[in-house]
């Protein structure tokens, strides 16, 4: 199997390649083979999407951990062994993200006017300490989180998950190698993997777990302080409905994402 193939359907080599447990499927869109999913649970789900991404290199294969939808299992992907899944679509022609800028697609959903601002005491207080206007984009952090403690927040990632395999440029790309349709109403693919790429560039932040309409993150070079905390929290307000347990609130988010290694993400 040649780097960038996905496994075949039920291919029992996928377990002396990748070191997955059991086999797995290759699921479609319009006839297109979109990922490779497997049919089986993987233990320790954080430690074996940590392994199979150092292995990108050697397999030109991206990996993900499926979330299913609270109390319904195989939803959104299709059970096991199945190719039925509600979240993949065809997947979008990579230029589009390529044309995007992750600051001007957050000020595009920074939708505070002045007067709205001027009026609503609540808005006021959701964005403080910013005004109506976008801030910007965050700076850059620049020192990596300890090794050790990035190690041990993946192996406390204990749950069992199903984890797909996609041939993508890097792991920011991958919802776009998907089609993932989870934010069709409120964002667009092409947006989200702009932001996705600015984050992984600027904070090491790698798409970790996908669901029916949420995503997580995995931040190697997390804020360290609430100061530096502020205006990513305010990116990830623009960015998504919810954030992190339901904030809505740059304090609050910002609060929540000082040293934390996951970012969490929801859309209606």
């Amino acid at each position: 199997m040649s780097a960038g193939e996905l496994p075949e359907d039920g291919e029992d080599l996928a377990f002396t390649i990748f070191g997955l447990y059991g086999p797995g499927r290759r699921h479609r869109s319009q006839g297109r083979t979109v990922v490779w999913i497997t049919d089986w649970t993987q233990g320790s789900a954080g430690m074996t999407w940590a392994r199979l991404s150092e292995q990108v290199g050697e397999t030109g294969l991206r990996p993900f951990l499926l979330a299913d939808m609270a109390g319904l299992p195989g939803r959104p992907w299709g059970a096991p062994g199945g190719n039925r899944n509600e979240v993949i679509s065809d997947s979008l022609d990579i230029t589009a993200a390529d044309r995007r800028d992750a600051a001007a697609v957050l000020a595009g959903y920074w939708w505070y006017d002045e007067e709205t601002f001027a009026e609503d005491e609540e808005f006021r207080a959701m964005l403080a300490p910013f005004g109506p206007g976008f801030p910007g984009l965050a700076p850059a952090t620049a020192d990596e989180a300890d090794p050790e403690l990035t190690r041990r927040a993946l192996h406390q990632y204990t749950r069992g998950a199903r984890m797909g395999l996609v041939p993508a440029r890097r792991q920011a790309d991958i919802l776009a190698a998907l089609g993932w349709q989870g934010a069709v109403n409120s964002r667009e693919t092409a947006d989200i993997t702009a932001v996705l790429r600015s984050w992984e560039d600027r904070f090491g932040a790698r798409l970790l777990e996908v669901g029916f309409a949420e995503v997580r993150l995995f931040v190697s070079r997390p804020p360290r302080t609430l100061e530096a905390a502020l205006p990513i929290a305010a990116e990830h307000i623009a960015f998504s409905e919810e954030a992190h347990a339901a904030l809505s609130d740059v304090g609050g988010i910002a609060r929540a994402i000082v040293d934390n290694p996951f970012w969490d993400f929801w859309w209606d």
